[in-house]
This record gives C-alpha cells, sequence and structure tokens, in this order.
C-alpha cells in the first residue's frame, strides 16, 4: 500500500514538473530526399529467375485476343450497351451453369452491379488485359431465390438509383420506382419465386441491397465471375461472332 501510494505521488510530480517546463515551437524544419533507385538494392538473382518466366507467360496471356466488338461499350444509365450485354451474358451462363451442374433451378433474371463494371471495352480486338480491367474483383457467379414481392422491393431500388445492369426484365422508372415489371414478358407476380443470378457482393447485400440478404435460397458455383466472361468471349471469337451493342428499353424513364 506505502509502495503504491509512493509510486502515486511520484507519477504526479513528473507530471506537474513537465508541465510547467516552458513549451517550444517549431520554427523550420529541415528535410531531405533520399532517392531510392534499382541500383541501391542488391538483385536476388535467384528470385529474378523464377519470377521472370512467370512474368513472360503472364504478360503473353494479358495481350492474347479473345473477342472483337463493331462498336465501343460504355456503361450508362438507366441502360446501355455495355450494361444490358454483361447482364445478358450472366444471365445464359447461369442457365448454362445451371443445366450442366443439374442445380433444377431456371434463373429467369440477372443482375450485375453498376459499380463493379470498372472500365468500357473499346471497338475492335479484346484482349484478356481488358477483361481484368472490366472486372478486377473476385465476385463469383451465385443464384439466389426471390419471392415476387421482394423483387419489386429491388427493382425499386435499381429505379432509385436511375437504372443498373439487368436481364430478363422491362419496366419503367416512375418518381424513383419500377412500374409495369414484367419478366420475360409475364406480368411480375408477386406470389411468385424468381431465381435471380448475381455475383456474391451483390447477394451479400452490397451496394444498399439489403433485400438480397432476406432471399429464400442461396447456391454458390465458385466460378469467377471474370473467369465466365473470358471463357464466353473465347467461345464467340471461335464462332466468329462480332460483339455489338443492344439497346432494347428494357429500362426506361417515365
Amino acid at each position: 500500500m506505502v509502495r503504491s501510494f509512493s509510486y502515486t505521488l511520484l507519477i504526479t510530480w513528473i507530471l506537474l514538473s513537465i508541465s510547467c517546463k516552458t513549451n517550444f515551437i517549431a520554427t523550420q524544419t529541415d528535410t531531405q530526399n533520399i532517392s531510392v533507385s534499382e541500383n541501391s538494392l542488391p538483385v536476388d538473382s535467384q528470385l529474378v529467375e523464377q519470377y521472370l518466366p512467370q512474368k513472360k507467360i503472364l504478360e503473353k496471356d494479358m495481350g492474347r485476343v479473345i473477342s472483337k466488338t463493331n462498336v465501343e461499350l460504355v456503361k450508362q444509365k438507366p441502360e446501355s450497351g455495355l450494361t444490358n450485354f454483361l447482364a445478358d451474358l450472366l444471365l445464359d451462363e447461369g442457365k448454362k451453369y445451371s443445366l450442366l451442374n443439374n442445380l433444377q433451378i431456371n434463373p429467369e433474371i440477372s443482375y450485375f452491379n453498376y459499380g463493379g463494371i470498372r472500365t468500357s471495352l473499346p471497338k475492335g480486338d479484346i484482349n484478356v488485359g481488358k477483361i481484368f480491367e472490366l472486372m478486377p474483383f473476385e465476385n463469383e457467379m451465385v443464384f439466389i431465390q426471390l419471392t415476387g414481392v421482394q423483387l419489386q422491393q429491388f427493382y425499386n431500388k435499381v429505379a432509385e438509383f436511375g437504372g443498373e445492369s439487368v436481364g430478363g426484365v422491362r419496366f419503367v422508372i416512375s418518381n424513383q420506382k419500377a412500374k409495369n415489371v414484367f419478366i420475360n414478358g409475364d406480368m411480375l407476380d408477386p406470389e411468385k419465386k424468381y431465381w435471380l443470378v448475381t455475383n456474391d457482393y451483390s447477394a451479400n447485400g452490397g451496394d444498399d441491397l439489403e433485400v438480397f440478404t432476406h432471399r429464400l435460397e442461396f447456391i454458390g458455383s465458385n466460378k469467377k465471375i471474370r473467369d465466365i466472361i473470358i471463357s464466353n468471349f473465347e467461345e464467340r471469337q471461335k464462332r466468329g461472332e462480332v460483339i455489338s451493342e443492344i439497346l432494347d428499353g428494357r429500362i426506361k424513364n417515365e
């Protein structure tokens, strides 16, 4: 107890002493730039020997042409050639994956979050590197089941955003709400259950999509969307298909 009390007095005295000392204010500072160059660091020859072959392989693959466009595809709202194309691609690939893996579901609609589309696709040759620029994230394709009521809530959010990348649906934005929603030609049924294909980021509520977190069911694929896009482009190239712009009025402003 006495030792504790002595420590307390000592600490109090030190703090009072410091507080009573004259405060110094810096009036001048000296700075110096230290240059760093490749020559200033020793080179690990073994590391370079292992790294260079992999670097050359990566650069070669990034430059590999996998498809061609006849027009520049850019993202715009409420719809655009790029947002429509990517949503339709994801829906087609989701349907193929479902059949090949016997998921026994029928994806009717798709969603590609607008912020996840990071660049445009230029007119002409498209290489692998451009797809990495377009989709730099490690997002995976997933399937979620929603009720018609939840789907209406989702499209209301899309309308609030001013439009997004959606497939399998048509609607009109009216006062930031989705009006006259049609799924593959049929009016949205509040009592029906729908399967939507999207990415795991959105499915987990990213970009204020909390409605997705209240889904009825969830199925993962363990397939990165970037890899899906690359594979899709390669198949198009084998068929001699040139990517073109599709503007079909799937989202309109009233």
